[in-house]
């Protein structure tokens, strides 16, 4: 096993830190700042009762649109910038973990449809699969709390309070919002030392070792397996793009493309988008097996459904 030169190692982590820090910022500084404008003039107050009905569906507070909303337009980090529109609700472990559940399958989709729609899937169709499933997993979680009182447990999210307090004056407000991004950003090295390690001491190939039997039990062409897991590991955006590379290869026909894309578009990030969300609060079994199965689940359903109606491929 190669041991990495440290001095150069620490080098190449401070760059790919920096580098990727300052995409982050690029999206959180501005909803940051429109966040703090939206509550000082009464904007959050405005929207919120509008999007009450569906926030109350799935028994969450109606600021929470806000944060679901930011990450189906702009992605995950954007939607951690509003995070604190839902300091001082009486939240449970299960609506934290709902939240999670929504931002994990469904961020970023302008950019990552455009992705699936340019490696031969449905920027409409898999857009409209990954907001039920959104939902969908936000509504189970609740139902399963209930019944049962898994993640009943008070959780409120006053650990993020330091990503921009909106009860504070606009000197503090700002102070606090550089420490929260200052704290972001060693998340973000520690995420990145995590992601070297798993490739140093094989635990990406572990991983991929326990995905298998879910992916003999997914029903997917064997030709896109192996695509399909890196893409689940690693993001959409890499698995998109194998899609894309392999277009060409007459071996994955469009209808094994279409499947592998409805799979990567709920599950994909397992590694680093989940050790987010268990960093805000998310139970991480939910996060990770649970997706799994519900992925598993619509898209099997997806397929019965067109195996129904003859859906004819070429």
């Amino acid at each position: 096993m190669h041991v990495p030169n440290m001095p150069p190692y620490l080098r190449d982590l401070s760059q790919r830190s920096l580098n990727t820090f300052w995409e982050i910022a690029r999206i959180m500084v501005p909803i940051m700042i429109l966040m703090r404008l939206a509550e000082s003039y009464g904007v959050i107050e405005w929207i919120s009762p509008v999007l009450r009905p569906v926030m109350a569906v799935l028994n969450l507070p109606p600021e929470a649109a806000i944060v679901c909303l930011s990450s189906i337009l702009t992605g995950i980090y954007g939607a951690i910038a509003t995070l604190p529109v839902l300091i001082g609700h009486d939240l449970t472990g299960a609506q934290v973990t709902s939240i999670c559940a929504i931002l994990l399958i469904a961020h970023a989709i302008p950019i990552e449809q455009a992705i699936v729609r340019r490696a031969g899937g449905s920027f409409w169709g898999t857009t409209l699969l990954r907001l039920f499933a959104a939902g969908l997993a936000a509504f189970l979680i609740d139902a399963a709390s209930k019944l049962t009182g898994f993640l009943a447990h008070p959780q409120p999210l006053l650990h993020i309070a330091e990503f921009a307090r909106v009860d504070a004056g606009h000197f503090e407000w700002a102070v606090s919002s550089m420490k929260g991004m200052a704290l972001l950003f060693l998340i973000l090295i520690g995420l990145l030392i995590m992601m070297d390690a798993f490739d140093r001491f094989s635990v990406t190939n572990l991983i991929n070792s326990l995905l298998a039997p879910v992916m003999r039990l997914s029903g997917l062409d064997r030709s896109v397996t192996s695509i399909t897991t890196a893409g689940i590991l690693l993001g959409l955006t890499y698995g998109g793009g194998l899609i894309i590379a392999q277009g060409s290869n007459p071996e994955i026909s469009r209808k094994a493309k279409y499947y592998a894309l409805c799979w990567l578009s709920l599950c994909h990030g397992l590694i680093e988008d989940l050790a987010l969300m268990v960093a805000i609060g998310g139970n991480f079994w939910v996060l990770f097996a649970g997706r799994i199965a519900l992925t598993l689940v619509l898209v099997r359903a997806l397929m019965g459904w067109h195996s129904l109606r003859s859906v004819g491929w070429q």
